[in-house]
């Protein structure tokens, strides 16, 4: 029997080939965007699920409250750099802590024995660099090819991953016992392990850890001193817990170790709490954040999935629409076999068993759509995906539960309306597409297709705009032809820093020099406490403070309002400060002029001058409360203004100059556009994405609308050769295929319009800066679904149109 019902489906597929196309293309696509979009939340939500200890390993956060109403004022995961010991103290249930101090990238010199320093070799790493504990190799798992974590209590020591030895010594074989120097000022540390290179999906990509000893050596000062009212810190605090005890067994314990150890109120008069996240609530969740920090937002994920449903719904759509309008064709033979005998029963798995076929054929071609396409994705969203069904087999599970539902959702409906057709209307033909009660919701469903495409067309749109408005939108100063080059740290190094500032102005092209602690708009912040004018008490805000020398607001074109500009110096001396710290106080920026400022209460500092407000961060956020003043200990990078048209010869005498002054440090130049390009990553991001989907919503509900012009050609082909010999015009009988979908299309966009501004307005409610919503964003969605529809519509409208009446007539 089954065997019967494949060759008849078969047969039934090769005898219609143009609707099975339009069916097989439009599932394959669905099932394809599906299954890309599956790869990708499975990806999001496996982070460190491969370790051992997964359930047990906790990450402690900090909360801050407002200590009058208890209000959350904000989350961190930094926690101060002596915690571990003190929870491992206070808390002996504990299993292991250990801390984690975030260095993120560095230079690393790899000295070469009897050569100088010309010949050693020098990486910089981007990112994978940290300080820690022993503990840490404890409490995650760690494959060690060499070596162990053990000897990191003792200083100057440091365990890397595969990738990191093969980078620096050639082999990882050759790396145990070798010496590497980090930074300018040279730190040796001797690699006394090498470990197996952690998957990709890991918050804690561990490429190269050093002993925390080492840490303590260079901050001796501030782990004598233990000052706990400072945050925030680059530093998180890592425990395990013993097995069958939850998270919160331990807050209580955790509150008596912030009154025994916190002072009464941290950053501007704030309460903290501590508390532990567990390690599977780490990556998704937006309120703390992580090293890594590559995750996507739960809405993200919630936009993706929602894509993938409806573009594999708008795909079952088409079959269902195409299925119901060629059942007329069908009705003779559904007719013949209920006179022989089939029941509703067995013609409903008929059909079913027919969809099954086309719904293979879908996924395959799917899933080979899926793999050409996923090296494009990976790279968009700059994951490490994978379709490989033996490594992956939830990929496997979800292909067959997609075949199954797609099965029942394009199948079920047609088979129904098939299935029960009465045997003498069949046979005598009277069955028609109206007498199958499925003409209304034929259009129903193309609204449904169109309504979809259209949200998404209004999507992108409004996410393109928003973009350029990124783009063009001022952030207070000129960020086009500035070029940043980190520079070295060590106190030798920083003394030639004027004589490096003198040898770049020189440089024909070069219009203005500043060095600076930061860009003026930049991922880092250094916020710190405020007093003001005497006064004891801190105010209820926090400044962010960016040390820079006097060339600063005159090399990024920064106006000033009042005052002046500092003085130079090498320490901190004299403060200017941004408008909207000034009305934060409550005073106008005259008035401002000679108060004092104290970032610790006792040492105060005049302010000499106000600044035009500026976006020290992105433009998704407000400009905030900013004070710059002069340190050059802070100073990490170089900000060079060049003339554009004469970059090219400038940037190469620009990378001599400097390599000749440091000949030992890897001379690293980025632009500061590029730098605030990626701010809006995600943004991008979600504009290609739903490009991408609003092209295939659009494509594939042409094809459905294709395919029933194409039907309905065939079915009025008489009726078009009569109007045609009573005098009917090419453009009447054109207007008769296109107007109901033209109204179809109408409705649609009355139904997508408030669902689009709503859903926009509250995508663009997440930005301080934003586009507002126009009209023309609406009137762009309707006409261009309504040319695209025409143009699919168009093309059968035409033919049918212009064709010799005689033909279809002559049977008559």
């Amino acid at each position: 029997m089954f065997k019967n019902y494949l060759k008849t489906a078969w047969r039934n597929i090769k005898t219609h080939k143009a609707y099975a196309g339009i069916n097989i293309a439009g599932l394959a696509i669905g099932i394809a965007a599906s299954l890309l979009i599956f790869v990708v939340i499975h990806y999001e939500t496996s982070y460190d699920r491969f370790e051992s200890n997964k359930d047990n390993i906790c990450r402690v956060v900090a909360t801050y409250l407002n200590p009058v109403t208890h209000e959350v004022t904000e989350r961190r995961a930094g926690v101060a750099p002596y915690l571990a010991n003190t929870i491992q103290n206070d808390i002996p249930k504990i299993k292991k802590t250990a801390m984690v101090w975030y260095v993120g990238g560095a230079q690393i010199h790899i000295p070469v024995p009897g050569k100088d320093l010309a010949d050693e070799k020098r990486v910089k790493a981007d990112n994978g660099i940290f300080f820690t504990e022993p503990g840490l190799f404890s409490i995650f798992s760690y494959d060690w090819l060499a070596g162990d974590s053990k000897r990191l209590t003792e200083p100057n020591t440091c365990v890397l991953s595969e990738s990191f030895a093969n980078t620096f010594f050639g082999d990882w074989k050759k790396s145990m016992g070798q010496t590497l120097q980090m930074w300018s000022f040279r730190v040796p540390m001797q690699v006394v392990g090498v470990f197996k290179d952690l998957p990709a999906n890991t918050d804690l990509e561990v490429k190269m850890a050093g002993s925390y000893e080492t840490f303590r050596k260079i901050n001796t000062g501030m782990f004598e001193q233990k000052d706990w009212s400072i945050s925030p810190w680059p530093s998180e605090c890592f425990v395990l817990l013993p097995d069958d005890t939850k998270p919160e067994a331990y807050h209580t314990q955790l509150q008596e170790i912030v009154k025994k150890y916190y002072p009464p109120d941290v950053k501007g008069n704030q309460k903290i709490s501590l508390s532990l996240q567990a390690l599977s609530d780490m990556h998704l969740n937006e309120d703390f954040g992580t090293f890594k920090g590559d995750a996507l937002t739960h809405k993200e994920l919630w936009s993706l999935a929602l894509i993938g449903f409806f573009l594999l719904l708008v795909a079952c759509v088409n079959f269902i629409n195409l299925a119901t309008a060629q059942s007329v064709n069908r009705a003779k033979e559904i007719g013949v076999r209920k006179v022989l005998g089939s029941s509703r029963s067995q013609i409903l798995r008929q059909f079913l068993n027919e969809t099954a076929v086309i719904t293979v054929i879908s996924v395959l071609l799917g899933f080979l759509i899926s793999q050409l396409a996923l090296p494009f994705i990976g790279r968009l969203m700059g994951k490490s995906l994978s379709l490989n069904l033996i490594q992956n087999p939830a990929v496997a599970l979800f292909l067959l539960i997609l075949a199954i539902v797609v099965n029942f959702l394009a199948g079920f409906y047609p088979g129904l309306v098939l299935s029960g057709f009465r045997p003498i209307e069949a046979i005598k033909s009277k069955i028609s597409t109206r007498s199958i009660g499925g003409l209304s919701l034929r259009r129903g469903l193309v609204v449904f297709q169109f309504l979809i495409a259209q949200l998404l067309i209004i999507g992108t749109i409004v996410v393109l705009q928003q973009m350029q408005y990124f783009r063009t939108q001022p952030m207070g100063f000129d960020k086009n032809a500035i070029a940043l080059i980190d520079l070295p740290s060590d106190s030798l190094d920083q003394q030639q820093y004027p004589y490096l500032r003198e040898r770049m102005l020189k440089i024909p092209g070069v219009e203005a020099a500043s060095f600076a602690m930061d860009a003026p708009a930049s991922f880092g912040s250094n916020n710190n406490n405020i007093y003001f004018n005497d006064n004891p008490v801190k105010k209820d805000f926090l400044i962010n403070l960016q040390f820079a020398d006097t060339g600063y607001l005159n090399t990024f074109h920064i106006g000033l309002l009042s005052g002046r500009v500092p003085y130079a110096s090498d320490t901190v001396r004299e403060i200017m400060v941004n408008h909207t710290l000034v009305k934060r106080l409550g005073l106008t920026d005259e008035q401002i002029i000679g108060k004092n400022v104290s970032f610790d209460g006792t040492v105060k500092y005049p302010v000499v001058g106000v600044m035009h407000d500026f976006n020290s961060k992105s433009l998704k956020e407000a400009v905030s409360p900013l004070a710059v003043t002069t340190f050059s200990r802070a100073y990490g990078l170089l900000a060079l203004r060049i003339n554009p048209e004469r970059m090219s010869k400038a940037l190469n005498e620009v990378q001599r100059v400097f390599t000749h002054q440091y000949p030992t440090y890897i001379y690293d130049l980025s632009f500061l556009d590029e730098r605030i390009a990626h701010f809006y990553t995600s943004e991008a991001m979600a504009s290609t994405l739903f490009k991408i989907a609003a092209f295939f919503a659009i494509f594939i509900s042409c094809l459905g609308l294709y395919g029933l012009v194409s039907f309905m050609a065939a079915q009025k082909t008489k009726e078009v050769g009569i109007r045609k010999v009573l005098g009917a015009s090419v453009p009447s009988i054109v207007f008769l295929f296109s107007k109901e979908f033209m109204v179809l299309i109408g409705i649609a966009f009355l139904i997508a319009a408030p669902m689009g501004y709503y859903l926009m307005h509250q995508w663009l409610s997440g930005f301080y800066y934003h586009m507002e919503l126009s009209w023309i964003v609406f009137a762009i969605a309707i006409v261009a679904s309504g040319i695209i529809a025409w143009i699919t519509v168009g093309y059968k409208a035409i033919k049918a149109a212009v064709a010799n009446p005689v033909k279809s007539l002559r049977s008559e």
